[in-house]
């Protein structure tokens, strides 16, 4: 029996005609699925399955998860190449995993950590899977705007029904052990130290026929039962979807083609529709994001190694903000002192804790005496007692810069000399913070968005004084929070809220210029935003965005500053916040639950038309999406200029973090990249007469002028 040691796996003989095929990558921490991959085990399997002596064959992993999936790197230039090349790869895939499937003996795979798309693919070939308790089995790939291309959706609705191949490929989840083995995509779980031994169990049970894995096989190959009810279900759902994101769709009208074909006519089906996927702009918005996002998490990761560990934490300021910082904090495994001047608003930040632990229980994440212990972590407290043990100070009281002054001097009077001190400010200049401290070095911003709970990117912000050591610290506490951090520099307005100002001027010369807003509501939701810009303002509240702007006008005012009244202005003078006050762009009730219930507003008209000195007229909707996405990009644009954040990739991420800006257009800059930067610039000359909101900075120009992107060699 023939003994295969290569760069991807190996093969040893157990005894008793066992072969045990070990994946293994040399030099990396996983197991990526990649042409060099699938080469290594053709060449494998050829000599094993003529190996007279094979009784059967055991699958297993040397690293901490069996197969991660398709190496992303590969995949994005798979994504670049032709059709032609993007088939033939499924093609090999298929070809030699159907020769692992058609192994004369059976096959059983032992699955520990996890088996993600390719991963999956691979132990779908096996007769059968034996997942540790704690391992994970799922198929992202519609995540990434493709379809599993290696057999997935040949494999998985054979193996169980159209209704949960639908349910687990559709859905790009990741099952854990016991929904998986419901589903019957594993045979087995068993506790990581047993994982081995019940899989060869499993094994010895097929090789002594005790098991009818040669029945079970031959069902695999044939057709599957079609479910027209969940194909009805499934395919209504993805077409609510399918403009963005056409690989839903895809999937559903696959499965339901090849559900009365044979495997093996069914494979180059998939094969094509993967093609045909992987030519979208979605795909490759999708695979470029996660590669971008890969970098940031190494940078971040390399920024907290030279970090000094934040273990314990203060809040200073209670309310819904500081109460939800707290929360955050702590249920990571932090202690926290939240600090207020008031009793009351030391309650609310107390009940905001407890009221987001309640939700964690209610849920089945946590367990009551959990939630309890959490709880305890956090110390309301009147007093700065402790604030000598602290490691980092977040500032979150009002927003005003002499009261932030005035809490911060008096804690860094306390505090250690290493103690960091970082203010939630969404608009006050981090260096004015700082300028009355003895340390302005330990001094960095920390922009929350609202709710923490839920939104994901914390802005770090450096002043012209900010220490390394400072921006390493505040990274490493927004990591242990579980959140992303993204080092931008100190100006007005920060990255995502300069951005945004951009987009909200943008609405704002529409309405002047007679638009509906009905329509931008329509045409920005079309596009994919989660919600338009004039609902986006009551939700943020039409004063809270009042302020800001009139902030970023007087700071920026050859690009955001206006000559009129806008219509937010009036809608905040008219005390019409939003959620709120009741009504906004739109008028608000409660509904059962207690949450606010959007409705229309006849009394809108006559507001807005106070705001349209020309009066109403139609806008075309490609119209409408250039002025408010151009705007948008090209302030996006400038901040690259400024270097408010590092690159294309730090500035899309936040957008996509902090705003909701629709994955599958990548972020403002990757949208410019993908229009191409000549026809930004050709856009942009219709809108020269509206200002300076409109004005390409030098450095699209100068990409433009090059043939180059903004995105340029920073992807592989």
């Amino acid at each position: 029996m023939t003994v295969f040691t290569g760069n991807f796996l190996s093969t040893s003989q157990l005894g008793r005609g066992i072969v045990e095929i070990c994946l293994d990558r040399k030099n990396e921490a996983v197991n990526k699925l990649d042409p060099l991959v699938i080469a290594e085990l053709a060449r494998m399997l050829t000599p094993l399955a003529q190996d007279g002596n094979l009784r059967g064959v055991l699958v297993t992993s040397a690293k901490d998860a069996f197969l991660a999936g398709a190496d992303i790197q590969a995949l994005w230039t798979l994504l670049g190449g032709s059709r032609k090349a993007q088939i033939a790869f499924c093609a090999d895939a298929d070809r030699v995993l159907t020769q692992l499937e058609d192994l004369p003996v059976p096959v059983v795979c032992a699955i520990n950590g996890y088996a993600l798309g390719g991963g999956l693919e691979t132990a779908l070939c096996a007769d059968y899977r034996v997942l540790a308790a704690d391992g994970q089995v799922g198929f992202p790939e519609v995540g990434f705007g493709i379809l599993p291309g290696a057999g997935g959706t040949v494999r998985a609705p054979r193996l169980t029904n159209a209704a949960t191949a639908l349910h687990w490929i559709v859905g790009a989840r990741t099952f854990k052990a016991d929904a998986a083995l419901k589903a019957g995509m594993v045979d087995a779980v068993a506790e990581p130290t047993r994982l081995r031994a019940t899989a060869l169990d499993w094994l010895q049970q097929a090789i002594d026929d005790r098991l009818d894995w040669k029945t079970r096989r031959e069902l695999r190959k044939g057709v599957f039962a079609s479910d027209e009810a969940a194909f009805a279900t499934a395919r209504s759902d993805a077409q609510k979807s399918v403009h963005h994101y056409p690989a839903r769709l895809a999937v559903v009208d696959l499965l339901q083609r090849c559900a009365p074909l044979s495997r093996d006519a069914a494979l180059p089906l998939e094969a094509e529709i993967f093609s045909t996927l992987a030519q979208t702009p979605t795909a490759k918005a999708m695979v470029g994001i996660f590669l971008a996002n890969q970098q940031l998490k190494k940078r971040n990761k390399e920024l907290a190694s030279r970090a000094r560990p934040a273990k314990r934490t203060a809040i200073l300021g209670a309310g819904i903000m500081g109460g939800g910082i707290a929360y955050t904090t702590a249920v990571k495994g932090m202690q926290v002192l939240l600090k207020d001047i008031a009793q009351s608003a030391l309650d609310l930040g107390v009940s905001e804790a407890r009221k987001l632990l309640a939700k964690q229980v209610e849920g089945g994440r946590l367990t009551p005496s959990e939630a309890e212990a959490i709880q305890s972590a956090i110390t309301p407290t009147l007093e700065f007692q402790g604030f000598d043990t602290v490691d980092i100070v977040v500032e979150a009281v009002v927003e005003n810069l002499k009261v932030k002054q005035e809490v911060l001097a008096r804690v860094e009077s306390l505090a250690r000399p290493d103690t960091v001190l970082v203010s939630n400010t969404s608009s006050l200049p981090i260096a004015e913070i700082a300028a009355e401290l003895r340390r302005p070095e330990n001094v960095a911003g920390m922009h929350f968005f609202n709710p923490v709970h839920v939104m994901q990117l914390v802005e770090v912000v450096r002043s012209a004084k900010t220490s390394d050591a400072t921006i390493a610290t505040t990274v490493a506490y927004a990591l242990a929070m579980g959140r992303t951090p993204l080092v931008v520099k100190d100006c007005p307005g920060f990255l995502v809220n300069r951005v945004l100002g951009a987009y909200f001027t943008a609405f704002a010369l529409l309405i002047r210029d007679g638009a509906n807003f009905m329509q931008i509501e329509r045409v920005m939701e079309s596009w994919g935003w989660p919600m338009g810009p004039a609902y986006l303002f009551d939700v943020a509240g039409l004063d809270t965005i009042d302020k800001a702007l009139r902030i970023l006008a007087a700071a920026y005012p050859g690009v955001m500053a206006t000559d009129f009244r806008t219509v937010i202005q009036i809608l905040a003078e008219e005390k019409r916040y939003g959620q709120k006050s009741g009504a906004g762009f739109f008028r608000y009730e409660a509904d059962p639950k207690g949450k606010p219930r959007r409705s229309g507003d006849p009394s809108i008209a006559g507001l807005i038309a106070r705001a349209q000195p020309t009066g109403a007229r139609a806008f075309a909707d490609d119209d409408i999406l250039d002025r408010m996405m151009l705007a948008m990009t090209l302030e996006a644009g400038r901040c690259l200029d400024e270097q408010i954040a590092e690159s294309a990739i730090d500035i899309d991420a936040s957008m996509r973090l902090g705003t909701g800006f629709p994955a599958h257009h990548g972020g403002p800059l990757w949208y410019a990249d993908s229009l191409g930067l000549a026809e930004v610039l050709n856009r942009c000359a219709r809108y020269r007469s509206l200002g300076g909101l409109y004005a390409p900075g030098h450095g699209l120009r100068q990409l433009a002028d090059r043939n180059r992107t903004f995105y340029g060699a920073n992807l592989p």
